[in-house]
């Protein structure tokens, strides 16, 4: 095939008066005719050209060596990060070095991506690349940057000829040498690392080729994973990303094991592979790891998770031990009532298979255990019985026997009974001693449909009351899209919903996703564009019959339908009656189809966001949430509520603030009271389910308790439907206050890791999260920092290795949070539960949430031994993260 190459080590070379190779031998060729087989660096020239980093000339030589200068190092090591087509976004930017035009781009990149630094002065394009230079390069490449600035500081180094490593260089060295990204040259006293010798052009592919361990190089042609099934001339694999792929092999195809070439025969099941594709054809394959058999054990379930892919198991000997699947893992029975990891409860038996690496090959279900959890589709009701059959994704049937005792929870749904089970719903089963003690109904049948009487209708939360014709009251939540048919209007919302109305309903994953309203035909006055709205004049509480100046000024009268048949709502407060409503209150009120109000907002507050503050005249201008701006007289004596800030005044309001402003009575151009609505940032600290309660702690330290009643709105990103139970110790959320009243809370998404480095200069660190992916990040200057309790604003106060959290501030900012870390030594774990570690410091409870992040920490505590140093890190002294210190 012949491909798009970019411009490759001879192409640079060509500039100094080399040839320079076409595009076709450089994509064909994988050996030169002096690079031998048995040449030292023949395996990494082999894969490095193969990779599209390094080429050959015309006459199909290599020229292993010949010296390579700095310019040409520096775009090698650009393109063996991958980034060859981004410099090409670069080319354009002004750089303080004379290079070659084709050159400009990789340069730039290069003093973007910190490989090079014009402040360092040290870097001469058309100088050999010394190896002490060159030491300087691979460190930056791979990342590594943070340790050897550490490195520096401990002192003298191993190699012979330290005295001849220059003071710059002398940590990069180090650094080099600890990676194994450069060797030294054995000498009769030792190791010399001769930091001026000029590098090669074999040496420098050996170098690129050992740096990979570092990089992720993995694309679409290039990718690491263990041979699952070998056939002929094919060879399946799994890769790292979890994907099954099949290649073929040809009279092309080269491999590599322990270093030398080798053939078919050193690739075996199970082996780990390296592996460069060509049009489905494999081109290059190198064995890192040998094959080993697979092992099968018996264990317990102890928990499963479907969604993330988990499962948590207890061994015979009593051992919990965590394995992280994918979907390609087969799960199956002999009685086929298991087909995936959703058929598998806490106390079924199973037999676990384990590939040499210990990652779960298959399971099979051996037999259920008494407390399973059971998922699948409602097939059969026998509510006298107290029966329920499950019909399971496998297509086995599972009976369910419940209870009075049996909860009920139905997303969408308030206060629902075990009467709302229909068939087809779909549901999640717990069960203890074969009793059902929750059943969870996960989505509503599709075409399940229903109809009733409406009884109330909240346009807020977006629920409807509904009588059903047993007279039952039940009410649901209605989707955001739902399809609303109102006989007279054209688009009709859920505010054009009354009281009163006969609907035929329609579900969609938990939701009201249709209703039909058959009892009346939507008249003008009756529709929500319609919506009456003036000033209260007069209240007949015994007639019932309330009069009101209009927007155009004229007075009208109309019947108010008895209280429990009216929605009333008064400064924001539902629940009111008529006679709550008094003379000179703004109010909007909606009629039925007999021209009765049917629905009443009377409040003297009004909603907008603040545009203008004039605070010598005390005069507030308002955007109004209707869109017209109007200005305000603000009473001397106005209460101005803030959260959390005392004694208020106009002078505290701030441009674009939302608030909610309470009018005179007398007067509906002057406001006595202003209620103002701010956001802050907490980190969470305690969660009490119970109470509905949380304590959070802001950036200064300070800590405080919030309480969620029904009307706090909570977002938590993934979850349908938030409750407090889906706020974690530790999340960073963001409240939400209008005037004292808590209306929201929303966590913030956050990055918690190990700090790879930090680069204090550019206000960056980067960021190994726990599924292994590294980001930078950039710090405002002024972010808080928190390290040990106390409050930083440099970078500086980090170090590479430490664990942190790391959210947005209210401010634009960033909240970083350093986990504390206990440097000790481990004694033991408990024997019984294992989940607790004891050390000479004390122990440490093993959360739930730590297993799930490390799905492999049963094993790293199984290979502890007594007196072994370790570090623990702890989040509101809650254990986070422990690792086996150097």
């Amino acid at each position: 095939m012949k491909r798009f190459i970019p411009l490759t080590l001879a192409g640079i070379l060509s500039v100094t008066g080399l040839s320079l190779p076409s595009e076709a031998q450089a994509a064909s060729q994988a050996s030169f005719r002096d690079v031998a087989q048995s040449h030292w660096a023949n395996q990494a020239v082999t894969k490095l050209a193969l990779r599209d980093v390094i080429a050959g000339y015309e006459d199909g030589s290599f020229r292993p060596t010949e010296t390579v200068t700095q310019l040409q190092a520096v775009v090698l090591a650009i393109r063996n990060m991958g980034l060859a087509e981004q410099s090409s976004l670069y080319k354009t930017r002004t750089i303080p070095y004379t290079v070659p035009e084709w050159a400009k781009g990789d340069i730039a990149l290069a003093i973007e991506k910190g490989l090079l630094k014009p402040d360092e002065k040290n870097f001469s394009p058309d100088s050999p690349a010394t190896r002490a230079w060159i030491a300087q390069l691979m460190v930056r490449m791979i990342g590594k940057e943070s340790e050897a600035n550490l490195l520096a500081l401990q002192g003298g180094g191993t190699f012979t000829d330290e005295k001849d490593i220059p003071d710059w260089a002398a940590s990069y060295v180090k650094a080099a040498s600890k990676y194994e990204l450069l060797t030294g040259y054995k000498e009769k006293n030792g190791y010399s690392f001769k930091p001026n010798r000029a590098v090669t052009r074999a040496e420098i592919a050996a170098m690129l080729s050992g740096s990979e361990k570092h990089l992720n190089i993995e694309n679409d042609r290039m990718h690491t994973g263990y041979v699952q099934a070998m056939a002929g001339d094919k060879i399946s694999m799994k890769r790292t990303s979890g994907q099954l792929a099949t290649y073929s092999v040809t009279k092309d195809t080269i491999f590599y094991g322990n270093g030398k070439a080798a053939d078919i025969g050193q690739v075996k099941p199970s082996a780990r592979l390296f592996v460069i594709v060509e049009d489905g054809n494999l081109r290059y394959v190198e064995v890192l790891d040998g094959a080993e058999t697979n092992r099968t054990i018996s264990a317990e379930v102890e928990k499963a998770y479907p969604e993330e892919g988990m499962l948590v198991v207890k061994t015979v000997s009593g051992e919990l031990l965590t394995y992280q699947l994918d979907k390609q893992t087969p799960v199956t029975s002999s009685t086929g009532t298991a087909s995936s990891l959703k058929d598998l409860a806490k106390g079924d038996a199973i037999l676990l298979t384990l590939s040499p690496e210990g990652s779960a090959v298959s399971i099979t279900l051996v037999r259920e255990g008494s407390d399973s959890e059971v998922q699948g589709t409602v097939h059969d009701l026998d509510m006298a019985g107290k029966l329920m059959m499950v019909k399971t994704a496998s297509g086995a049937f599972k009976a369910v026997q419940f209870n009075t005792n049996t909860v009920l929870e139905y997303k969408g749904k308030r206060f629902p009974t075990l009467e709302d089970l229909r068939t087809g719903d779909s549901v999640q089963v717990q069960q203890k001693d074969g009793v059902a003690t929750k059943i969870v109904v996960l989505e509503i049948k599709n075409d399940a449909g229903l109809n009733g009487t409406v009884k109330s209708v909240n346009t807020v939360e977006r629920f409807v009351t509904v009588q059903d014709e047993k007279g039952a009251m039940q009410v649901y939540r209605v989707a955001d899209n739902a399809a609303i048919t109102i006989p007279g209007l054209t688009q009709p919302q859920l505010a054009d919903i009354k009281v009163g109305d006969s609907i035929d309903m329609k579900f969609s994953n938990n939701l009201l996703s249709s209703l039909v309203v058959k009892n009346r035909t939507a008249t003008p006055e009756a529709s929500k564009d319609s919506a009456l709205t003036g000033t209260v004049f007069a209240v007949d509480t015994k007639n019932r019959i309330l009069s009101f100046k209009n927007t155009k000024g004229d007075l009208v009268a109309y019947e108010v339908r008895p209280d429990d048949e009216v929605s009333f709502i008064g400064e924001g407060v539902p629940n009111r009656r008529l006679t709550d409503i008094k003379t000179n209150m703004n109010i909007t009120v909606q009629l039925d189809q007999n021209n009765k109000i049917i629905y009443v907002n009377a409040d003297n507050r009004v909603r907008g966001q603040v545009t203008a503050i004039n605070k010598d005249d005390r005069l507030l201008t308002v955007k109004l949430n209707t869109g017209e701006t109007k200005v305000y007289i603000v009473d001397k004596n106005v209460n101005v509520i803030i959260y959390d800030e005392r004694s208020r005044d106009i002078g505290d309001l701030r441009a674009n603030d939302n608030v909610y402003m309470r009018l005179n009575s007398s007067n509906n151009n002057t406001v006595n009271k202003i209620e103002v609505e701010r956001s802050y940032i907490y980190r969470v600290t305690n969660v009490n389910e119970g109470s509905n309660r949380f304590t959070g702690e802001n950036d200064r330290g300070n800590s405080r308790y919030f309480y969620l009643d029904g009307s706090v709105t909570i977002s938590v990103p993934g979850v349908t439907y938030p409750r407090i139970a889906d706020v974690k110790t530790g999340d960073t959320v963001k409240v939400t206050y209008m005037g004292d009243t808590l209306k929201s809370l929303a966590v913030v998404p956050n990055t918690i890791g190990q700090v790879v480095s930090v680069n204090a200069e550019i206000s960056k660190i980067r960021i190994k999260d726990y599924n292994g992916v590294t980001t930078e990040i950039a710090v405002p200057a002024g972010s808080s920092i928190k390290v040990n309790d106390r409050n930083y604003t440099s970078l500086t106060a980090l170090q590479p290795g430490d664990r942190v959290q790391i959210s947005e501030a209210s401010n634009g900012l960033k909240n970083i949070v350093a986990m504390k870390k206990i440097s000790t030594t481990f004694t033991q774990l408990d024997g019984s539960y294992r989940d607790r570690v004891y050390t000479a410091q004390g122990s440490y409870y093993i959360p739930d949430s730590l297993l799930a992040r490390q799905p492999n920490l049963n094993q790293f505590l199984d290979s502890l031994k007594r007196g072994d140093k370790i570090n623990v890190y702890l989040m509101d002294n809650q254990l986070f993260d422990i690792e086996k210190a150097n």
